[in-house]
């Protein structure tokens, strides 16, 4: 039998066309399968525009073809109600393959396939983050051939470390902060022993323990603070991101970015470039309207974070990169999120803005986490040690 899994975010998304603040039209190759290009250039009512538009790929690209976007960076069969000429002349059944299934993704693990979507779409942003109940887990099981199955497998103490780490997200009693900086210590005490399965368990019990006893507790306390170089950091790096955003003369996508990035400014420009007094602005809105906004909707960063380990099959394989990256990006959308406050309240859409336009840049740009880790780096701490640094930020 095969399994396919689909989560309840899934299930109540749909797509919300010309409603939509981001559209999936622009700022990105939209690939072309084979038998797409084929119709659209010898069969299709638009064939004479698509011969112009739709460009077979070279060398060791990926695609078959992709469409050439235009000057905006928006791809040339979007009509100006924001509808898809593809899709009005031809029905949904003749787009390509990408454009039929974003934002939604499927993948295919051992005998299970996983459904799921990306949060660069706003509206699965929505329903990924906003929904209380978006992380319930419907399993279904299904004859053998609905789909091939590869030789994907997951170490024997897969389910017992990922059920482990997930109990220490729902601990009532800890701030998010310290539950991160929890599953930190726990997967570099066990990192080593990932080959000895009776050791690891030994481990897990041992961190059971020390959580119990308040010993993950002392330690967190006794962390450094990142909160001296959070505003430089950000400054930092949404300075060079912007830059290069700028550069790639796709308007939309770098306008919304640019927008985040001029209310980070904006919220520490009274500072005038006063280290100390960025950082007191930074926690000002933390401790206030940041605060107020999670206290009355915790299941966000819950539902993002049991997302990523969901898209990573964390813990699976290289679960201590996936943690560390999770970390920067949990920095990074903390610290915007944290100036916004400090001007005003926050409210759904400053976070499906933030969260949303930040994964499409980096979900869309190969060497994103690269670059960003570049600069992280540049505080010279140690690459197990920055995670738990950038996480307390008071």
């Amino acid at each position: 039998m095969k399994m396919i899994i689909t989560p309840e975010y899934i299930k109540n998304f749909s797509c919300i066309a010309d409603k939509c603040e981001d559209h999936c039209c622009h700022s990105w190759d939209i690939s072309i399968d084979k038998s797409t290009y084929q119709f659209m250039t010898q069969k299709s009512e638009l064939k004479n525009k698509a011969a112009k538009v739709i460009l077979r790929t070279k060398g060791e690209s990926p695609y078959y073809a992709k469409i050439e976007l235009d000057n905006n960076g928006v791809c040339p069969f979007r009509e100006n109600n924001g509808l898809c000429e593809v899709h009005k002349v031809h029905g949904h059944k003749r787009l390509s393959n990408t454009c039929q299934s974003y934002p939604r993704i499927s993948t295919i693990r051992g005998h299970k396939k996983e459904h799921n979507l990306s949060l660069s779409c706003p509206e699965a942003a929505r329903q990924i983050l906003l929904n209380p109940a978006a992380m319930e887990f419907h399993q279904e099981n299904y004859p053998d051939d609905i789909f091939k199955a590869n030789n994907y497998s997951r170490p024997v103490w897969y389910n017992t470390v990922q059920q482990f780490i997930v109990d220490i997200l729902f601990i009532n009693n800890s701030s998010l902060e310290q539950r991160l900086s929890y599953i930190g210590m726990t997967l570099r005490l066990i990192a080593p022993y990932t080959n000895q399965p009776d050791e690891l368990q030994k481990r897990l019990l041992l961190c059971c323990e020390e959580i119990n006893n308040n010993n993950f507790n002392q330690l967190y306390d006794n962390q450094q603070t990142s909160s001296d170089i959070q505003a430089g950091l950000l400054i930092k790096i949404f300075n060079f991101r912007i830059d290069l955003e700028s550069k790639r003369n796709l308007i939309i996508a770098y306008e919304r970015f640019d927008s985040i990035h001029k209310q980070l400014i904006e919220s520490l420009s009274l500072a005038n470039g006063d280290s100390d007094k960025q950082k007191k602005i930074l926690q000002y809105g933390f401790n206030n309207n940041y605060t107020n906004y999670f206290k009355e909707n915790t299941h966000i960063w819950i539902n993002y974070i049991i997302y990523v380990f969901y898209q990573n099959d964390f813990p699976a394989k290289d679960m201590q990169k996936i943690y560390s990256d999770l970390i920067v990006d949990f920095f990074i959308i903390r610290g915007v999120l944290s100036a916004i406050s400090s001007m005003r309240e926050l409210n759904d859409d400053d976070v499906i803005l933030v969260f949303q336009t930040y994964h499409r840049i980096r979900s869309h740009n190969k060497d994103f986490m690269k670059n960003i880790n570049e600069i992280c780096n540049e505080i010279k701490a140690n690459n197990t040690i920055l995670p738990l640094l950038l996480i307390k930020n008071s």
